[in-house]
């Protein structure tokens, strides 16, 4: 008796999942406070922090696994997004490409991410493709034979890319978007992804089998100033834990503090809700780190913040601070 063969049908893009590096942070969130609620289909973020900024390589990304789809096939994509605060980049599109029958040859072709069409102001952000429009660049190994330039500012169209007799005949293995990747000392803040389509198919965003972005790691440095910095994820989190270091013992009675602050809707005064979770005066141990776990207990709500803080006291001290959280359960 003959056994038919198992067809197995597999769709052009697969589960996107989330990465970050360095200072970066990636995480997959589900708020249900506005404005973060009012877009995605599946109700779930992508909640991407690029982080502090330096030598070009502190970023966070969705990246979203493709069958091998020719470059030339690519015709639409569009996406959103949400910004705590006006930015110098918004969060681009990479079309990451090789070569299907040599994978030592590949490139990455990459929209510029200060362009004036791509929205970087506050609030929710939205672009729509143009193939047609310079602004896309790459880099890559075995690309001898394009009639493209590697590199900025060298910029080119995504049809330029499909027309050209090296890369025309390449197909594309994996479509990022990517928030980060600038120099300097600012701070690429808080964005939330919620809706991607590529070739009219809406990617559904939502946390993927491979269990990326289910614990965050936010860095903190702080350099001869008071520490004043927060944690708000806007979705139902737990606290894991918190590393600190200093670069000397601070002043006497000037205590290092975790608070929970809430920004909870309607309350006639949210600090009501305010609670200290940690406290340490460092002067009295003559303790320049900490290390303190969290974890099961230490459960918060999409309206809470955590906030660190530590006074000054006009001593020039650097601190670096980790916070480890988790936000799917």
């Amino acid at each position: 008796m003959s056994v038919p063969s198992r067809i197995i049908v597999r769709g052009m893009f697969d589960e996107p999942t989330l990465i970050a590096r360095n200072n970066g942070d990636a995480v997959w969130v589900r708020p249900g406070i506005s404005p973060y609620f009012q877009k995605s289909s599946t109700g779930w973020l992508a909640n991407l922090y690029g982080g502090v900024q330096s030598s070009w390589d502190d970023f966070a990304a969705v990246y979203i696994p493709v069958n091998e789809m020719p470059l030339k096939d690519l015709a639409a994509a569009q996406w959103s997004y949400y910004l705590t605060e006006a930015e110098a980049f918004g969060i681009n599109m990479v079309i990451w490409v090789h070569d299907p029958t040599d994978f030592d040859k590949r490139a990455e072709i990459t929209q510029q991410a200060d362009i004036a069409t791509l929205e970087k102001a506050a609030g929710w952000d939205a672009h729509e493709l143009n193939v047609a429009t310079d602004q896309f660049y790459y880099y890559g190994e075995g690309t001898t034979g394009t009639a493209l330039t590697t590199a900025p500012p060298n910029y080119y169209g995504l049809d330029d890319f499909q027309g050209d007799a090296l890369f025309s005949k390449w197909t594309i293995y994996r479509i990022s978007f990517e928030y980060g990747w600038h120099t300097g000392d600012n701070e690429f803040t808080d964005a939330w992804v919620a809706d991607i389509k590529l070739n009219g198919q809406m990617i559904p965003l939502k946390p993927d089998s491979g269990g990326s972005g289910k614990t965050g790691r936010r860095r903190y440095e702080v350099t001869s100033v008071a520490v004043a910095k927060t944690l708000a994820p806007k979705t139902n989190f737990r606290l894991l834990s918190l590393s600190a270091h200093v670069t000397a013992t601070p002043v006497d009675g000037e205590v290092f503090t975790l608070t929970v602050d809430s920004t909870l809707a309607g309350a006639t005064d949210v600090t009501d809700f305010d609670t200290l979770i940690f406290s340490e005066d460092m002067y009295d141990s003559s303790a320049t780190s900490l290390f303190v776990q969290f974890g099961e207990g230490y459960d918060f709500g999409e309206t809470e913040e955590i906030d660190i803080a530590q006074a000054n006291g006009g001593t020039d001290l650097s601190w670096g601070i980790v916070l480890t959280y988790q936000t799917v359960f």
